[in-house]
């Protein structure tokens, strides 16, 4: 049943005020789609939130106030203005006339169709204000005495009950909770509205169980402890529909000659059961969430189309149970965790232990994998499209077409994250990260007035969307403005700080910066040549060329990226250094900036540092799983050091730092010295070099070890002095993490001792050196089997028996990959652990290559060469790329 307004706008406020969580309200949504009626009702028959703090929630965000209505004294002329037939129809109570306006405390106040009818049965305008059910049903019983309706005791109008206070007393003289628990429960119910005792749960004062079992001992109910003993027949479970189940929060369990039998929850429905069963009932109680057990296990979704067609008089109730006991039935749709599984994405392991953090009040469960790694964004929106049977979109091979987008504004865009992508007939495709999210259904039908055909897409990719089709700029204007502007600057010098913020030079580099962000770029580089500026971006290590800007804006764009690292713009002779926020809409990075004078003018490079939140957990770093047994035990080592070694640009921080979200633990004290600090990891303290405040890398680790460490990480041990600092604070307790510039790890153990460190202490101190190269990974979408060539056979020393039986891929190019045939990188590695074999190699003074052999034979270290070539044979990476990265 499709939501009102009132109800969509009533979730939205609730929602936003936290007075319940997403979780909660698409369990809410998903029964009242089945039940009808009110959403405030099932949110309250649920127990999700109690209907005081609705009110109050409405009263906070909307203005309308609550009112008593037990002490309010009633206008006779506004009981006039409204009939007592039109008054109960919409549970609403009419008490004042001011400024020609009609006060009317309605139950639902959002409800556009009971103000309308109170308009047209009264001939004013109404001013809504809002009241408790009960106090509404009081006051109607009370005023308009035609209706002959029986007249609620006033402590219930009040919202209390005689039955609750007996329960209290109940509970005090069976000495489960003492008189002071039970006032200081009655003073938080004043306020909240919360039945009894749900806030005496919410204390812990008792426990649930207690709660039901002294609620079924006062109404002399049985109260079942296991309701999954019961399993009724066919026929018995006929007597209810499921939506009445759901509505009643109640299940039949037997039938026999004189009652049904009926578990249930809540006690106060009796007469409600008995309507609808239409025979005497014996009511058995139980906890709600055993009865939503049994309802999910008795009442399978199978049974909603049955129900619909009840609901639109095709089918009488009787018809549809008698048709329900002939079905054999099925299982209901599988969920979220069972899809993920058949499709191989994750393990049953995984699941499980997501949906234990996930009951423990950890977040959805599609959110505690993709958070922990488990599960990438994009496999998450394909198991979404396939558990809700909705199309998946690629946004390379379903790109948005450009007439659509202005179908829907970019604040809408953005706040629902939603990105239209085609008409179909007079709808429109709009691909959505969650397509279960009715409020933007319904808005965006409301805002583009045609029929929405929602479809699935990664968020991370719908961003990337709005991005580039909400803040594009037309950069073949941008560059006429430009060369403009730039012949204005060479006939006349011009302030180059002045007006940047107001003309194309600013929107060009942003343009630059944010398409680069989307690209998932690793360098901007923007160098002046003799005609033009040319502009690379480096994706996935390799540079490629971007449409050049012109030659005349070299200073121009020069000087606004000086400007955004605050820079000195008038200093062209020496190289500088700096650092760049840059935030516009979704887009929020840094960049490192370097610039450098060059024969026709400065040359900028700008590194896009990624967010402390995306760095890799150790599990997706690219190791083997031989690697990955042996690299997680020695990182959790005490004391020692463990070098991580690798040219530039080989990913050695990316994985100090995620070896570094590892083990820093809240129990550990972490710090480290970096120059500079490239991610602002929470949780641990990080310095930063300053050489002319004489601040060094050997300064810094000095004072480390009179601040009580337990992990240290050096950023880069460059001289004599910080590497035998490093190794005493090892061999003194202490776990250092370091990085070095070597080929392989071997060659670790010999720039040590070039550097001064005895070889004794270094087979004391160091337990492990990995080595590592980034090579790239083969495109997912175009990649296909392919044979080896010869030549590179030969060269890797590797023979055609050698690959019998491999998996070899290659990509043939497509729009994803920029026609490369590669898309992203994965690790290579070189772990050599030290074992005692090794110790007394280092300990005597071994070469490198005496010590290499000894870790290739005796310790079970595989070279860079070999762990590339594995990948490659498994086909995630090609020869191609481990003969480009490896020496031997």
């Amino acid at each position: 049943m499709a939501l009102s307004i009132g109800d969509r706008r009533l979730g939205a406020i609730l929602l936003e005020q936290g007075y319940i969580n997403d979780t909660d309200l698409q369990k809410a949504l998903s029964r009242h789609a089945e039940v009808g009626g009110r959403l405030a009702d099932v949110l309250i028959d649920t127990g999700l939130v109690a209907e005081k703090r609705i009110a109050r929630a409405v009263e906070e965000a909307l203005g309308i106030p609550l009112v008593n209505l037990t002490i309010v004294n009633p206008d006779v002329e506004a009981l006039k203005r409204v009939r007592a037939e039109t008054a109960s129809t919409h549970h609403a109570f009419p008490f004042a006339v001011e400024a020609g306006k009609l006060r009317v405390a309605l139950v639902d106040p959002l409800s556009t169709v009971s103000i309308e009818a109170l308009e047209d049965d009264s001939n004013m305008d109404i001013e809504v204000y809002q009241a408790l059910r009960s106090q509404i049903q009081w006051a109607i019983a009370t005023h308009y005495p035609e209706l002959n309706l029986p007249v609620p005791e006033a402590d219930e109008a009040l919202g209390g009950s005689p039955v609750e206070e007996r329960m209290g007393d109940r509970l005090v003289s069976r000495g489960l909770i003492t008189k002071e628990q039970l006032q200081a429960a009655l003073d938080v119910q004043a306020q909240t509205g919360d039945l009894l005792g749900v806030t005496l749960v919410s204390q812990k004062a008792i426990t649930e169980e207690q709660l039901y079992e002294s609620l079924a001992e006062q109404y002399g109910y049985p109260f079942v402890h296991n309701p999954r003993d019961f399993n009724p027949s066919q026929e018995v479970l006929g007597c209810m529909l499921r939506a009445d189940a759901l509505r009643l929060n109640a299940v039949p369990v037997d039938d026999s000659v004189l009652s049904v039998t009926v578990v249930t929850s809540d006690p106060t429905k009796k007469d409600d059961i008995q309507a609808v069963v239409g025979r005497p009932v014996s009511l058995v109680l139980t906890r709600p969430r055993d009865l939503e057990n049994m309802i999910e296990r008795l009442y399978p979704q199978r049974g909603r189309l049955g129900e619909a067609m009840v609901n639109e008089g095709v089918l009488s109730r009787e018809q549809l149970r008698e048709a329900l006991q002939v079905q054999a039935r099925e299982g209901k749709v599988k969920p979220l965790g069972e899809v993920i599984m058949e499709l191989g994405f994750a393990e049953e392991g995984e699941i499980s232990s997501a949906l234990e953090k996930q009951n423990s009040g950890g977040g959805r469960l599609e959110d505690t994998l993709v958070q922990s790694g488990k599960l990438s964004p994009e496999m998450l929106a394909r198991s979404l499209a396939a558990q809700l049977g909705y199309d998946f979109l690629d946004p390379i091979q379903n790109p948005p077409d450009a007439g659509v987008i202005k179908e829907i504004p970019e604040q809408t865009a953005r706040r629902y994250s939603v990105i239209p992508v085609r008409y179909q007939g007079n709808a429109i495709v709009i691909a959505m990260k969650d397509p279960r999210n009715v409020f933007a259904l319904d808005d965006l039908k409301l805002l583009t007035g045609r029929e929405v055909i929602p479809a699935v897409m990664a968020e991370k990719d719908i961003t990337r969307l709005i991005e580039r089709y909400y803040g594009s700029n037309d950069m073949a204007a941008l560059n006429e403005q430009l060369s403009q502007g730039g012949k204005k600057e060479a006939a006349e010098e011009v302030d180059l700080s002045a007006g940047l913020d107001d003309n194309a030079v600013v929107r060009v580099v942003d343009s630059l910066i944010r398409e680069a962000a989307l690209q998932d770029v690793s360098d901007i580089h923007i160098e002046p040549s003799e005609t033009a500026v040319r502009v690379r971006y480096r994706i996935d290590g390799v540079l490629r060329e971007q449409p050049p800007l012109p030659k005349a804006s070299a200073a121009s764009v020069l000087a606004r990226i000086k400007i955004l690292g605050h820079l000195d713009i008038s200093e062209r002779r020496v190289p500088q250094d700096g650092r760049v926020r840059f935030k516009k809409g979704s887009i929020d990075i840094d960049l490192r900036l370097s610039t450098l004078p060059t024969v026709y003018g400065e040359k900028a490079v700008m590194r896009l540092l990624q967010k402390a939140s995306n760095i890799p957990e150790v599990e997706q770093l690219g190791f083997s799983d031989y690697n990955m047994q042996r690299y997680s035990d020695v990182i959790q080592k005490p004391n020692g050091i463990f070098l991580v070694t690798g040219p530039t640009g080989s990913g050695k921080s990316f994985t100090s730092f995620s070896t570094l979200k590892r083990i820093a633990v809240p129990e550990k004290n972490t710090t480290t010295i970096e120059d500079p600090v490239e991610y602002e990891i929470p949780g641990i303290i990080q310095s930063q070099v300053n050489n002319t405040a004489g601040l060094t890398f050997a300064r810094a680790l000095r004072a480390f070890l009179r601040q009580d460490p337990d992990i240290i990480f050096v950023g880069e041990i460059r001289d004599q002095e910080t590497a035998k600092i490093a190794v005493e604070a090892a061999l003194t307790g202490h776990l250092v993490l370091a990085t070095l510039h070597t080929n392989d790890a071997p060659g670790a153990i010999i720039r040590l001792d070039e550097m001064g460190v005895e070889p004794f202490n270094i087979s004391a101190s160091v337990v492990g050196v990995l080595a590592q190269r980034l090579v790239r990974r083969v495109c997912q979408e175009c990649k296909q089997p392919t044979n080896a060539d010869p030549d590179v056979l030969r060269r890797l020393g590797i023979t055609e028996k050698d690959i019998q039986g491999a998996h070899l891929m290659r990509g043939a190019g497509c729009p994803r990959c920029g026609g490369t045939g590669y898309k992203g990188r994965m690790g290579i590695h070189e772990l050599m652990v030290i074992d005692e074999p090794l110790r007394h190699a280092i300990g005597s003074g071994k070469t490198a290559s005496e010590i290499k052999e000894v870790a290739l034979t005796q310790s079970g270290m595989k070279t860079l060469r070999q762990d590339g070539i594995e990948k490659a044979l498994e086909g995630r990476t090609t020869l191609e790329e481990v003969l480009a990265v490896t020496s031997n």
